[in-house]
């Protein structure tokens, strides 16, 4: 079976780009402009009021709606002469919610509650991207990482991280990019992370930087260590959270977490956090910083055992006194610092 277009009396055009959009639009949106492409007398002399009534909306939902194509470039406003209207500077609204404090280190650091994210009009927001087309841009940029076209209250959201929290459009493209990662990307999980650097003094590119490094280093451990217990994906306890904050500050590599959990297994025959947090408190105190040093220490340990200084074990790799071990590695450490080298 095959179908034709009945075109009747009239053909309405639309911009083959707006296909792209009929997922994005909700109904009331791709309504409107598809009643603007049909009637341009209709954009020639656009009264929002009128539509909204004609609508059954608000003239603020239309008003959003406009704006939606605007930020799509599907829909350009421009004066009575037929030229763009020249851009006006609409200012920041801050409300009392934001505030100062000193942090630690005596800085003066920004303050913000969610109630003090700006809220402007459709209008105005279209203003502002015509002011200042890197808005624009970063729009754009922060969309395609979310994947999703922005409503008006997520424009604004965003417009509020450079307007409000004065982080810079790289530290907030730095943000979003963090979050699709943590396959969170929406506006409101990032404006929830920007509000919380800004309260704790974060502001600056390298500052941003340096925290998301920080974040992505202690889900790299966490993942591995949840692998090695065979945790899954049940929520970490405040204790065990406590354990991998520490582990993290030793700044080892993946290798000596698995060598920890295989000496861990092999002397409980489990997974324990007690025990492998013993270990690597105490190779840490020792010194070493790799997993070769730590096997080499082991095995002139073991070697020791074989000698008669301790009685092996069967294979020689089972379980041994982790306590003499330590004592050993600890005191030839205090040997090294004294001798200012080995013997």
């Amino acid at each position: 079976m095959t179908y034709q277009i009945s075109y009747g009396h009239g053909v309405v055009s639309i911009p083959e780009a707006a296909l792209a959009y009929l997922d994005k639009a909700d109904p009331m949106t791709l309504k409107l402009y598809l009643t603007l492409c049909a009637d341009k007398k209709l954009c020639e002399s656009l009264d929002i009021r009128a539509l909204a009534k004609s609508f059954a909306v608000t003239p603020e939902a239309i008003e959003n709606a406009l704006a939606f194509w605007v930020n799509a470039g599907l829909l350009e406003t421009e004066s009575e002469e037929g030229e763009k209207k020249p851009p006006k500077k609409t200012p920041a609204r801050k409300s009392a919610a934001v505030s100062e404090k000193t942090a630690e280190n005596g800085e003066r650091v920004t303050v913000v509650s969610s109630d003090a994210m700006p809220n402007y009009t459709g209008s105005e927001i279209e203003r502002i991207m015509n002011d200042n087309p890197d808005f624009s841009r970063l729009l754009d940029e922060c969309q395609a990482l979310s994947g999703k076209m922005f409503g008006i209250h997520e424009i604004n959201r965003v417009i509020g991280l450079a307007d409000v929290l004065r982080l810079d459009h790289d530290s907030i493209l730095l943000l979003f990019g963090y979050a699709q990662t943590l396959g969170k990307c929406s506006v409101p999980y990032v404006v929830k992370m920007a509000q919380g650097l800004v309260n704790d003094g974060i502001v600056t590119f390298a500052e941003v930087e340096a925290y998301i490094a920080g974040k992505e280093k202690e889900h790299t451990l966490e993942n591995v260590i949840r692998r090695l217990a065979g945790i899954g994906g049940r929520v970490l306890t405040a204790k065990e959270k406590k354990y991998l904050t520490a582990w993290l500050a030793y700044d080892y590599p993946e290798e000596v977490f698995v060598l920890a959990y295989e000496v861990t297994a092999n002397n409980t025959g489990e997974f324990s956090f007690p025990y492998m947090n013993k270990i690597l408190v105490n190779w840490n105190e020792a010194g070493y910083r790799t997993r070769e040093e730590i096997e080499t220490a082991l095995e002139q340990y073991r070697t020791a055992q074989v000698s008669g200084t301790k009685k092996s074990t069967d294979n020689g790799e089972g379980s041994f006194d982790l306590d003499d071990f330590f004592a050993a590695a600890l005191q030839r450490t205090k040997k090294i610092a004294t001798d200012g080298g080995e013997s």
